[in-house]
């Protein structure tokens, strides 16, 4: 089975056992946490996803890292995943978590690229694009904001499977492709 579909089965019932137990925010954070961290410390990564190194040896550490740091319900998902082998696919679900969460409270998720930092009227107005685009817009938008200088200009907006590209890069690549099917050059 494909990590992606382990993680997002075991994010699912992680979410519902949240929802169920009325602990949805606190499970939420301690992901955010783990995830951070996986994203700061490779080397923590690499310790989950090492097959040489004993489940045991995994557990002790999850458990002496986060035992004062997570809700209970937490702690045990970790011993249950370490338990069935699962620990390398942690960061997954971690962010799996995060996604399914974000479709559960209604919160549309983007990721503008842009040549420069953008101002708060810039913001709004992408993410007025973005509940547009997507329909909702219930829980608000969570929009990730990337700066790319090797843009020549413009920006693209990614919003879920979509994208729209007003790049100058894009622009450039469809004029030049349009001047390739010059009808009135003929073939010499």
């Amino acid at each position: 089975m494909s990590e992606f579909r382990v993680a997002t089965r075991y994010a699912k019932s992680l979410l519902d056992l949240a929802i169920q137990q009325n602990v949805l925010e606190e499970i939420h954070r301690d992901m955010q946490l783990f995830s951070q961290i996986c994203d700061e410390n490779r080397d923590f990564t690499l310790l989950l996803k090492n097959p040489i190194i004993n489940h045991d040896k995994k557990q002790h550490i999850l458990e002496q890292i986060f035992k004062n740091w997570v809700h209970p319900i937490t702690s045990s998902f970790f011993e249950i995943i370490t338990r069935k082998n699962r620990e390398s696919v942690l960061a997954a679900i971690a962010k799996e978590l995060h996604r399914q969460y974000n479709i559960f409270k209604g919160v549309d998720e983007a990721k503008v690229t842009t040549t420069f930092p953008i101002d708060e009227q810039l913001r709004e107005r992408f993410k007025q694009i973005v509940t547009q685009a997507e329909g909702s817009g219930d829980g608000g938008v969570l929009l990730e904001e990337v700066v790319d200088e090797n843009m020549i200009g413009g920006f693209v907006l990614k919003i879920g499977g979509q994208q729209i590209d007003e790049s100058l890069q894009s622009k450039l690549k469809e004029l030049k492709l349009k001047f390739s099917h010059n009808p009135f050059i003929g073939e010499i």
